[in-house]
């Protein structure tokens, strides 16, 4: 799977209909006598993962995108059960990020707010919370409602894997919680499977999109807006690899006046200083999302699956 033919979406269309759903949850089955692949994260056990955010931001009336780089860590421990039994405690925090001048300002007064919090909660296999989430935060901005709503977002970005094994075609629907554009937004999306591989390499490599909508309350109001991406995961290891998004939020009800962001999320792990991919392989050569301590708007572009 080459994930630089990146799929495109349409994120100005309607998000899919509800539909009956099927054993496991399901919306569809897909084409049942294709291959076939199980989705759940492994969690392993006293891991410390890196997500290297790239973004791109096109504000209404600025005259380019404005980009903007973020840096987060996961680290789990406390891990227990096997398999789609498993459980792990999570804990996240934002360890750097950097926007693009002169703009970027407006990104970084949205990021201020919420720096300095870490974000406790048990999770699952499947990738759903157990637990209610538990916040650290700097006792100036504890008690602020931003500070306090963080312990809604879903910290593995809306990847919400179903309870049965999958097909090419299947699809299922979640909603949930995320902040990743700066602001903090509920997410109906629904998610299908687009092509399940074996590689050379032994891994079974899934490619999954995602389709939805968004609600956000921004200091002028309730915003909507619509989403669209693609998610590479290694099924046979349990581990996300890209998730790539673009994000398209109207700002104004007349003209159809947007802001329309475009991410790219890098998975990796920490091994001391060191960074490599999610399967344990380093990256290629000028790839590498930075090491702990560097500049996080030095990040290379992602690296294909």
């Amino acid at each position: 799977m080459d994930a630089s033919h990146e799929t495109r979406h349409d994120t100005g269309a309607e998000a899919p209909k509800p539909a009956a759903k099927l054993a496991g949850g399901l919306l569809k089955a897909g084409k049942t006598d294709g291959p076939s692949a199980t989705l759940r994260f492994a969690l392993p056990d006293d891991t410390i993962y890196q997500i290297t955010t790239v973004g791109l931001v096109q504000y209404p009336a600025m005259p380019k995108p404005t980009a903007f780089a973020r840096r987060e860590e996961l680290r789990l421990t406390g891990c227990a059960g096997a398999d789609g039994e498993r459980t792990c405690s999570l804990e996240h925090m934002v360890t750097n990020f950097e926007a693009e001048p002169p703009y970027g300002r407006f990104i970084e007064a949205d990021e201020q707010p919420v720096r300095g919090v870490t974000t406790r909660y048990k999770v699952d296999a499947r990738g759903a919370p157990v637990d209610a989430a538990t916040l650290e935060a700097p006792p100036e901005t504890a008690q602020t409602p931003e500070v306090k709503a963080l312990s809604d977002v879903d910290r593995l970005f809306c990847v919400r894997f179903p309870e049965v094994p999958v097909h090419e075609g299947a699809a299922w629907e979640v909603e949930c919680v995320v902040r990743n554009d700066g602001r903090q937004s509920t997410r109906r999306a629904t998610w299908e499977v687009v092509k399940i591989a074996d590689g050379d390499d032994g891994h079974t490599r899934v490619e999954l999109k995602v389709l939805g909508t968004t609600t956000a309350m921004t200091r002028k109001g309730e915003q909507s807006g619509t989403f669209g991406g693609t998610l590479f995961f290694f099924a046979d290891i349990g581990e996300p690899h890209l998730l790539r998004e673009e994000i398209s939020t109207q700002v104004a009800q007349e003209g159809g006046i947007r802001t329309v962001a475009r991410l790219n999320y890098q998975f990796a792990k920490r091994r001391g200083d060191e960074v490599v991919r999610t399967d344990g392989t380093p990256f290629p050569e000028g790839t590498a999302p930075p090491p702990p301590g560097a500049g996080a708007t030095g990040a290379a572009p992602a690296t294909p699956i």
